[in-house]
């Protein structure tokens, strides 16, 4: 008899991981040149531009946030 729980808890866990891992790779600091693209002609693109230190200081931060959820995720056992 196969356990249900067990594969729906492992295809929720991968699904979260890859999840934070998505959000890790569009945060990572060395994106913050096309973000300010993406931005330009906006309020944020403006902020972004006149305080490009902070920018990448928050962006790192929160990649490493984000990396460290999806590795944690990845290593989870259900």
């Amino acid at each position: 008899m196969r356990n249900d729980n067990y594969a729906e808890s492992t295809k929720v866990s991968r699904w979260r991981a890859y999840t934070w891992g998505v959000l890790a790779a569009l945060t990572c600091p060395c994106h913050l040149p096309v973000l300010a693209l993406l931005l330009s002609g906006t309020a944020a693109g403006a902020f972004v531009s006149e305080h490009w230190g902070l920018a990448a200081l928050v962006l790192a931060m929160l990649f490493i946030l984000f990396l460290r959820a999806a590795l944690r995720a990845l290593r989870e056992r259900p």
